[in-house]
């Protein structure tokens, strides 16, 4: 478990439960994507349905989704429709980071129906240079960077603004996370020293479909929650979303429950990755 931060208030914060998801890729499947296939997008729908399942389920407070929710921007406009009837069935806050595959900018995804009139609980970070969402009922205050498609060096979590007034606060970044064996090819680098940096209590990572936590420093908690479902069918990948509790001591704890069936795998039992400092 990690240290109380220096920086942080003394006192009591409210606690709440969060719900992290990302790698979605609503639409992979659909007529006209190249790779059209209605059992394999039922899948993909089944699955999303499970995640808002395991919120509704577990009484989450929020729900962020750390990028490429959807797959592309020609997505079926019944796919677009189908994601705000499940945020709006969360009935709580929804928060998405946009990611390398659903980014904003030219020819969005995000520009082609206004989901946050369908579902009027969700907000879409759309800022290239970094927003933060305030969810002031809950005394939280979310930072992230939005993909734009434009730069293969765009990095989601260089510098981030200060902490906020907010008792809580996180981010949502969707990127590679530069680890020892890390291939440097990959682009939107994540490093350890960036997520400390931030002194942010939790950081929600997407862009991988394997769940698990990395390296951020002694003050936070960093993971990827996986993906519901790996593109890579047969790799035995995703299947499970992460609920993240926050404690009224500032602690941070998670749990990473299966969409299928299987037994939690709680804090201390999701693989932890080091990371590799000074590589950019």
């Amino acid at each position: 478990m990690e240290s109380r931060a220096p920086w942080l208030p003394r006192g009591v914060r409210r606690p709440f439960r969060l719900l992290h998801t990302s790698d979605v890729h609503l639409g992979a499947y659909d007529r006209g994507s190249g790779r059209d296939s209605p059992a394999h997008r039922a899948a993909v729908e089944e699955n999303m349905r499970a995640v808002i399942d395991v919120g509704l389920r577990e009484r989450v407070d929020l729900v962020l989704i750390a990028g490429d929710f959807f797959d592309n921007a020609r997505v079926n406009e019944e796919t677009l429709r189908f994601a705000a009837e499940q945020i709006a069935r969360a009935e709580v806050p929804v928060v998405i980071g946009p990611g390398n595959h659903d980014h904003v900018g030219d020819n969005s995804v995000y520009d082609r129906l206004d989901l946050t009139e369908l579902a009027q609980n969700l907000v879409i970070q759309r800022s290239e240079e970094g927003e933060t969402t305030a969810i002031e009922d809950l005394d939280i205050e979310v930072w992230g960077r939005a993909h734009t498609e434009r730069s293969s060096d765009f990095l989601p979590l260089a510098h981030p603004p200060p902490r906020g007034e907010a008792g809580w606060q996180l981010a949502v970044g969707h990127g590679h996370f530069i680890h020892p064996r890390a291939v440097l090819r990959h682009s939107f680098h994540i490093r350890e020293e960036e997520l400390a940096e931030s002194r942010r209590d939790y950081v929600a990572l997407g862009h991988w479909e394997q769940l698990t936590r990395v390296a951020a420093g002694p003050h936070t908690t960093a993971a990827y929650s996986g993906a519901p479902q790996s593109l890579a069918v047969g790799s035995g990948l995703g299947g499970r979303v992460l609920l993240v509790d926050f404690s009224a001591a500032g602690d941070v704890r998670l749990t990473a429950h299966s969409i299928e069936g299987a037994e939690p795998l709680r804090h201390d039992e999701i693989p932890l990755l080091a990371g590799a400092p000074g590589r950019v």
